[in-house]
């Protein structure tokens, strides 16, 4: 019995981490706020169509408009499906733009509807260097 009275502390232990991680993790998520949208401007949508054709196209040339990002700055264009749950059925897409003249990626994340959650940049982009001048 003594035995497992150790084991019984270390569980409870264990379990108390996990909850405190993921209180802190969702008070961390609290503070994002979707990317800004405006309408996006003539061309914009054709334009990213020229580069991939997606169904998502117009809301990120939103984001791109709410951001001041011109799309003509942009030389290509992956989108990428982050799949879960026991069906693979698709719960976001990713759309990574690669600019003509400009270091690094910008990257819009949508959910399985197309609605903006976030934009970023990687590979030694900044979000300021995309946007317009």
């Amino acid at each position: 019995m003594h035995r497992h009275a150790g084991r019984r502390s270390r569980n409870r232990r264990t379990a108390r981490i996990i909850l405190c991680a993921g209180l802190l993790g969702l008070g961390a998520c609290a503070g994002l706020a979707p990317p800004r949208t405006a309408e996006p401007a003539p061309g914009a949508v054709e334009a990213l169509n020229g580069l991939v054709q997606r169904t998502c196209n117009r809301q990120v040339a939103s984001v791109l408009a709410g951001e001041g990002i011109p799309v003509e700055q942009f030389r290509a264009a992956v989108y990428s499906e982050l799949r879960t749950g026991p069906g693979g059925r698709v719960s976001q897409y990713e759309i990574w733009l690669y600019a003509k003249d400009k270091p690094g990626v910008l990257i819009v994340n949508t959910d399985e509807t197309c609605r903006p959650m976030q934009i970023y940049t990687r590979e030694g982009g900044s979000l300021q260097a995309f946007k317009a001048r």
